[in-house]
């Protein structure tokens, strides 16, 4: 069934500094396997500069957004009756 649908993964955001979430995750070698295999995504947010990024291939990588502006919706379920794609980062007002 997985033409049918998307994969859903986990994702996790986690503000503080990456080579202390590094330090972390790999206390746990069960654990540290959900991201290395990605079937749990980590993304830090540096607590000072506020830049991101992005746990892949063992490491922690930067991470450029694509717009800064994110979309304001005020009815969720008409978003999601509608909305055929996955569902876009959204503000709901």
């Amino acid at each position: 069934m997985i033409e049918i649908h998307d994969p859903v993964r986990l994702l996790i955001i986690v503000e503080h500094l990456p080579e202390v979430v590094l330090k972390t995750i790999q206390q746990s070698p069960e654990t540290y396997q959900w991201f290395m295999n990605e079937w749990v995504n980590l993304v830090v947010i540096h607590p000072i500069t506020k830049a991101l990024y992005r746990f892949n291939d063992g490491d922690f990588q930067f991470y450029q957004t694509i717009s800064r502006k994110v979309g304001t919706v005020s009815n969720l379920t008409t978003l999601v009756e509608t909305t055929q794609d996955n569902v876009p980062v959204m503000v709901i007002a």
